[in-house]
Order: structure tokens, then sequence, then C-alpha cells
């Protein structure tokens, strides 16, 4: 049995959640974290929410490199439709008995956090370079970050403090030492390599990988992972971090994208799809697109507007029955007495017991 990268694992994973309902293009939209209705709804409704955007860098070229090197060791075969591929035997066995290495990873959470993490990271590791320059009384340095957005966020949190510059140094470091102690010394000492501080530059993943003997992925997703075990830190609110969640403000992740925000607000304003629709000046199909998203980030949005409860349990029950998540499968077996709309409605609220409220 072939031993695969972690990349190679997660997509044969995610092949495996698919199970044919979706294309390879959907699968690398979704590790690209492509900000489409249809990409974050299948994020949600085949649970892999963890794996969006994750690898915003990914090619076309990549994936069918690595989809090839899966069918060429024997995971998978391709089905009628050419984008559409199945796990066979071997593959089914290789999730079945290997340790599969993505699963080490336990707090990255894609959808939630892979927008808010550059941001974090590149107002942290400026802010640390700066601080570290002038607990050294050196004022200029060559900015480890260029984006000009980032630098003056930084000069605005370092002349709004209201302390003095020591009392600056110390509070930044304390919280860090802090926060940091809730992570194992191994990742802590990752995150602390990639820093640049006083006439220090920081390592790469590839230099890091290199020292440590393991792979780029590794280090790479080591980095994600500690990063988003930071911010679920900072993200509660009253935490014991006053200077470091400032790190996190501005976040505006709400797992929906902001376009649904607007008919999000407009349909509590008492609206209609219809009347959002010529409001907005959108086609009625991506309304409703946006309240499936929202749906899906809200769970306590009332749906009662848009499916009974009687058709939400029959859907349900068919989507049970069925084990899938193929709208036209289960809009044909409910003999077309549903809309795909109220599929994808039940599909979004499908963690609620109790039917529409």
């Amino acid at each position: 049995m072939f031993k695969l990268s972690i990349l190679e694992e997660i997509i044969l994973f995610l092949l495996h959640r698919y199970n044919g309902e979706r294309t390879i293009q959907g699968i690398m939209y979704l590790l690209k974290g492509k900000q489409s209705a249809q990409i974050i709804q299948d994020s949600h409704f085949y649970q892999v929410t963890s794996f969006f955007g994750l690898f915003h860098f990914l090619t076309h070229q990549n994936m069918h490199e690595i989809i090839n090197g899966l069918e060429v060791k024997g995971y998978i075969g391709q089905s009628e439709n050419k984008n559409i591929y199945l796990l066979n035997k071997n593959g089914q066995a290789y999730l079945a008995n290997q340790k599969i290495q993505f699963m080490e990873f336990t707090y990255i959470n894609g959808l939630r956090f892979s927008s808010i993490q550059k941001i974090f990271w590149k107002r942290f590791s400026l802010f640390f370079q700066t601080v570290s320059n002038l607990n050294m009384n050196l004022k200029y340095f060559r900015a480890v970050i260029q984006d000009q957005d980032i630098q003056d966020w930084v000069k605005n949190e370092i002349l709004n403090y209201t302390g003095n510059k020591n009392e600056l140094v110390n509070q930044f470091y304390k919280e860090l030492h802090t926060i940091l102690e809730n992570i194992s010394n191994e990742d802590a000492l990752l995150f602390v390599k990639r820093l640049s501080g006083a006439n220090a530059y920081g390592m790469t993943f590839e230099q890091i990988a290199s020292e440590h003997k393991v792979s780029v992925e590794k280090i790479y997703l080591n980095s994600i992972n500690t990063l988003h075990h930071m911010i679920t830190i900072l993200v509660v609110p009253n935490n014991n971090y006053p200077l470091l969640s400032k790190f996190v403000n501005g976040d505006k992740s709400t797992n929906i994208t902001n376009t649904s925000i607007e008919t999000k607000r407009l349909f509590t304003d008492g609206k209609t799809i219809q009347e959002i629709a010529e409001i907005r000046k959108l086609k009625i199909s991506t309304i409703e697109d946006h309240i499936v998203e929202c749906v899906l980030g809200d769970k306590l949005l009332p749906i009662n507007q848009f499916i009974t409860t009687k058709q939400f349990t029959l859907i349900k029950n068919k989507i049970i029955e069925l084990n899938t998540r193929k709208l036209k499968i289960i809009k044909e077996a409910l003999l077309n007495e549903v809309t795909y709309f109220q599929i994808r409605i039940t599909l979004a609220r499908m963690g609620d017991l109790h039917g529409p409220e």
C-alpha cells in the first residue's frame, strides 16, 4: 500500500465524503476557498468545513496531477462522468486502516478562520517585529510585511497604546507567553521560529521542514493549526488577552458571504424573497442561495416561510433513507413534490430535529 502525502490523503478523504456527487473541480474550489454559495453550502452539507481555503494556492494542474497519482496508485477510479472519481476497495481500505495525517490538526477550521487567519498572522508578525525593535531601541528596520494597511494598523495600535513603551512590550510578551502555554511546546517552538525580531528574520516553511526532517506540508498545516488554536481563544468575548484580541478585531467571518448578510438583513425586516430580489436587482435563485447560506450560519433563523413542517420531515427522512445530498435524486424520489430550494433549506437545517421554527 502506497503511503500518501497529507494533501493526497485530504483529497482521498474528500472524494470519499462527496461519494461521486461532486466533481474534482468542486473539491479543488473547496480547498482554494472559493467564495461561492455552492461551495460554502457543500462544505456544510458534506461536513468538510475544516478544509475550506486551506490550499488557496492549489492550481488545476496540481489537482489533476494528484488525481492521476491516486488513480495510478490504485486508490480511485473514474466514473462515467470524467470529472468524477470514486474510491475503490484499496482507497476505502487506506482510509480505514491508515492513521490519516490530517487528523492530528484538531484546531483547523478553514471556513471559520481562513480569512481572518491571514490578517491575524500579518498583523501579529509585523507587531512582533516592531515591538522587538522598539525593545532594542532600534527605530529603523525593514518591515517583514509590506502591506500598507497592515503597517498602518500596527502603527496606529502602537501610537494609541495608553502606556509607555516598556509597558507595551511587557504586556505583549506576557500575553504571548500565556497564550502559547495553551499550545504544545513543539507547536509553540515552530510558531516562534517563523517570527522576525530585531536584526533577525523568521524561518520559512521550507527551512523549518528541512531542519525537522518532515514535509513542508506538515509544517504548513501545523502553522495553520496553531494560528486557528490561538484565534479560537482570542475570539471568545472577555478573554484574558486584551492586547492580542485586537489582532482579530474586524473579523466578519460568519460563514456566509457579505452579499448574503445584506439579504439576511432584508429578510429579518420582513421582506419576501421576491421583494428582496427586486430591491437588490438580483435573480430569485441568487436570493435563494443567500437564504440557504444564512440558514447554515444561523441555527435560529426561521424557515417556516419557505417550507412546512410536513415537507421538512418528508425531505429529511428521504435524505437519511437514500444517504445522499444530490438534489436531483432526492427531488425525483419525492416525485417532484418539493422544490430544489426546499431540499437545500432542509439540508441546511438538518441539525434541527424539530423541523422548521
